[in-house]
């Protein structure tokens, strides 16, 4: 079971870190946007280090890899729950599609969705001194996709009608040229028009939603409502879609709504902004940077600068950007030398200390040294760290004396959970805050930007099919990254390896699920795997014993079959006469 800490102990700390008091415990009443850990476990688990309840819905009611999420029944248990908690932090795409995957998938009628919407509205009037902190989502429009997480003729067809939401997007704006405009007739006419109406048919419903979702921000429904840009670029769909629901936003408050790039991290992030509001915080940030593209680097899978990216969150967390004097959380953020992230599974993304990440650490240790909490998002890389980054901060045995360290997925992910856990960092006792760093160095440092390289080359030797990131994951796989996790556990982090676990929660090669433990009651994936080799080494032993003892008995009997006939005798009896008695 995974450690459990207590509200006085979470208290105590943030008292002495903000120099605040703290309110007394609360509950959270938590509808995760589905059952990924980055989505629940992990997000539940930092709330939980900080101190606070945590309510979620039954989990074989949100959405998974496999199944849909159940919008009703999760509605039904909304109901029943929200007058238990202090707080309700609410997935829109749960409550209205069924989950994220749901809401790019459904084929749900536009009345139904509206209504699920008005509910809200009146889950609001119910229970009028709950606040109700919300995220919700733009509809993504990734360059392509496979595994399930798109419809079926997303996998052939994506990367076609990326490209003519894109030409259509420049269209909107007034600046598709006449070539681009013939490029964008011929793509449409190479995709089922079918698929094209399917697809622009739910993008539709899902703006009719977001709009009114901003209707009921205004009516004063949400403390806070997040709609975050899940998987976009420069052009795109979700980009043109994006505009044209800030318009339709303008006018509110930065203090009741944002939008802005990501999906995944604003969970998180809305327990943080109501940790923010309860205790009567405002939180500073200073931002440092390396050299290089720094605040002007627009990463992979966004379509504007970090440095926007950055300013969005802070306001969504209710917090500001220092300008000058000791901010509360300085916000370490990792960028590379251009001004364009990489991946980190990139063979170039290996250690090698450059005069510009020392430089760059050495205004972490001084931070560190000075007593001002520190922060870390480190973005150079896509879906996982810099190893020179990281491993700079082992060296220089940085790793734990930072108040947090992510480096997952897209840069907005990165961003926004840095900022959350940056803040309810601060309300954990000393054992809950090493978990959740060991949490992400595991996931973000061990597993994607150097496991992961060897299980996709393991996988490729293996797979039945032509899917890199979702094909078919055996034991093997699992078991193996496993025990490397637990090994890099014990070298790098020096901790003891059965106090951590590791597994593929949706059974995708990108993602995976680490959970620390408050005592040693993992298994050793090690023993396991040697457990494994001694007893298939025992049962070949065996198997080739009995087959040589088969053989060996065979060739006997053939011996004996072929034995010659005994000579004659001239009709002479040889047999011996035997007395009887």
């Amino acid at each position: 079971m995974k450690k459990r800490f207590s509200w006085l102990a979470g208290a105590l700390a943030a008292a002495v870190l903000w120099g605040t008091s703290q309110v007394e415990a609360a509950t959270i009443l938590f509808v995760p946007q589905d059952n990924r850990p980055v989505s629940l476990s992990y997000t539940v688990d930092t709330a939980e280090g900080a101190g606070y309840t945590v309510i979620t819905p039954p989990d074989y009611l949100i959405s998974g890899k496999n199944y849909h999420g159940e919008a009703d029944k999760i509605w039904q248990w909304v109901d029943e729950n929200a007058g238990r908690a202090d707080v309700m932090v609410l997935s829109t795409d749960t409550l209205v599609y069924g989950g994220l995957v749901d809401s790019r998938k459904h084929n749900l009628s536009l009345n139904t969705l509206l209504n699920r919407t008005k509910q809200i509205g009146t889950l609001h009037d119910k229970f009028p001194n709950v606040p109700i902190y919300a995220f919700g989502t733009v509809m993504r429009s990734p360059r392509a996709s496979g595994g399930g997480v798109e419809p079926s003729y997303y996998d052939e067809y994506g990367p076609t009608i990326f490209q003519i939401a894109a030409l259509q997007d420049k269209m909107d704006a007034g600046n598709l040229t006449q070539e681009e405009q013939s490029s964008l007739v011929q793509l449409t006419a190479t995709v089922p028009v079918e698929y094209l109406q399917d697809w622009f048919n739910r993008r539709q419903k899902n703006m009719t939603v977001n709009r009114a979702l901003i209707d009921e921000t205004r009516k004063g429904v949400f403390k806070y409502f997040a709609l975050g840009h899940d998987d976009t670029s420069t052009l795109s769909q979700s980009a043109l879609e994006s505009r044209y629901l800030k318009l339709y936003s303008k006018g509110l408050n930065i203090d009741r709504y944002g939008s802005f790039p990501g999906a995944d991290q604003l969970g998180l992030l809305l327990i943080a902004r109501a940790h923010v509001d309860r205790n009567n915080l405002k939180p500073s940030f200073e931002v440092i940077y390396p050299l290089g593209g720094a605040g002007e680097t627009v990463p992979h899978y966004e379509d504007q600068t970090v440095a926007k990216t950055i300013a969005e969150h802070v306001e969504a967390v209710g917090g500001t950007l220092a300008t000058k004097g000791k901010p509360d959380i300085l916000l370490a953020v990792n960028t590379p030398l251009g001004k364009v992230t990489g991946e980190s599974e990139a063979f170039e993304n290996f250690p090698m200390i450059s005069a510009s990440t020392n430089a760059f650490l050495d205004k972490i240790q001084t931070a560190i040294e000075q007593n001002v909490p520190v922060s870390v998002a480190d973005i150079s890389y896509s879906n996982g760290a810099d190893n020179t980054f990281v491993y700079g901060l082992y060296k220089r045995d940085l790793l734990y004396k930072v108040d947090a360290y992510n480096g997952w997925n897209t840069a907005s992910n990165t961003v926004g959970y840095a900022i959350a856990q940056g803040i309810l960092g601060k309300a954990m006792p000393t054992q809950a805050h090493r978990d959740m760093l060991t949490q992400q160095y595991l996931d973000n440092w061990a597993y994607q930007a150097n496991i992961r390289k060897d299980i996709y080359r393991m996988q490729d030797s293996i797979r039945t099919d032509n899917v890199r990131y979702t094909g078919t994951l055996n034991e093997k796989l699992e078991s193996y990254m496993g025990e490397r996790v637990q090994d890099f556990a014990e070298k790098y982090l020096k901790i003891d390896p059965r106090t951590v676990s590791a597994r593929f929660p949706w059974g995708r090669l990108f993602e995976t699920d680490i959970t620390v433990y408050d005592q040693p009651i993992a298994p050793l994936q090690k023993e396991l795997r040697l457990q494994r080799e001694a007893e298939a080494k025992a049962k070949a032993e065996a198997e080739a014993r009995a087959k040589a003892e088969a053989e060996a008995k065979a060739k006997a009997a053939a011996a004996g079959n072929a034995a010659p006939a005994a000579p004659a005798t001239g009709g002479m009896s040889t047999q011996i006469p035997v007395t009887q008695e």
